[in-house]
């Protein structure tokens, strides 16, 4: 009997040792050649970075980096940074612009309600001796041209008298804000001059005693004041530090320039209905040059009350209308009359 064919045994598997629980098995592949690190790490990076940074700076490490501005970049900054500097300083001169026109309103504003409060009194002043219709409106006429005057040729007419200036039905007599001018001209070192007369006569008449029972004044003292002359004469000043102007008899005033006359051709308080216009009966004038520092208006430059029965009748004036001696800049004036001319 045939012995059975013998197999070969199987070979032993091999063991394989047990991972802990989580673990994965990673497959090992054969070391290939080894490259040298500076190249395979400069090899990675230039694969990495784009072409135009290839030739630029490198960092410490061999990295390229970025480079210097160019001429044309440092241009373009600096004219930015210079365009937005004269944004800057123009936006800053116009709210200084604005800002000298408001505090110039606000002053004139002021200075207004004390003088026209005074002025609106003489409508209901007792008139001593008047005959008439005429002779009540020269009277009072002229008792403002001496108790709100805008000249220092009034100043000296009223000093010369001790208790009446004029005579027959046109006689003032001596009242407090007469009293307080010509005491202070007596007594005041100052020796002034027509250059800025009107604006002196202002500054006196609401700061002196001319007003006695102002209630703005103690507000007023705290405003800017001036004596732009040297004369030692004191005057309010404007947002550009000139003189604020003062006419009492503004007939010639247009507002705006160039429109015709904006007050009345009738009289102040000649009784009956004024002749129509859009700024009604004449009364004081208060302005600034504005911001280009030109008074183009005329300013009256000789005394009132030597006009006798004409003083204070629009005919004939020409203060308060455009002054001659110089070109038309009555545009960006400000006056005390703005307001009611916009309307």
């Amino acid at each position: 009997m045939n012995p059975l064919p013998s197999h070969p045994e199987p070979a032993p598997r091999p063991r394989v040792a047990r991972l802990p629980p989580g673990a994965s098995r990673q497959p090992v592949f054969p070391a290939g050649p080894k490259q040298p690190v500076a190249e395979a790490t400069g090899h990675r990076a230039h694969a990495a970075c784009p072409a135009t940074m290839r030739g630029g700076a490198r960092t410490p490490d061999g990295v390229p980096g970025r480079g210097a501005f160019t001429l044309v970049e440092l241009l373009v900054v600096v004219s930015i940074i210079l365009l937005l500097m004269a944004m800057i300083g123009s936006a800053v001169s116009n709210a200084r612009a604005s800002q000298r026109v408001q505090a110039t309103q606000a002053l004139i504003a002021k200075i207004d309600r004390v003088v026209q409060q005074h002025y609106s009194s003489y409508a209901s002043r007792p008139v001593p001796a008047a005959t008439s219709a005429a002779d009540r409106g020269t009277y009072l006429r002229r008792l403002a041209s001496a108790e709100l005057p805008d000249n220092w040729a009034d100043v000296q007419a009223i000093s010369g008298t001790l208790s009446a200036f004029g005579s027959g039905t046109a006689v003032l007599p001596r009242t407090a804000p007469q009293n307080a001018y010509a005491g202070l001209l007596a007594s005041s070192t100052a020796t002034p001059t027509p250059t800025f007369a009107d604006a002196e006569c202002l500054f006196m008449i609401v700061m002196m005693g001319g007003v006695a029972d102002c209630l703005d004044c103690d507000a007023l003292g705290t405003s800017q004041k001036g004596d732009k002359d040297n004369d030692g004469a004191f005057e309010f000043l404007d947002g550009w530090g000139n003189p604020i102007r003062y006419v009492l008899w503004p007939a010639g005033l247009e507002l705006p320039p160039g429109s015709g006359k904006f007050f009345s051709s009738t009289a102040p308080f000649a009784g009956g209905a004024p002749a129509a216009s859009k700024g009604g009966t004449m009364r004081p004038l208060i302005f600034s040059g504005g911001p280009d520092k030109t008074n183009a208006i005329l300013v009256n430059a000789s005394g009132n009350l030597a006009a006798g029965a004409s003083c204070g009748v629009p005919a004939g004036i020409t203060a308060g209308g455009l002054d001659t001696s110089g070109p038309d800049a009555r545009g960006d004036n400000i006056t005390n009359f703005d307001a009611e001319a916009k309307k």
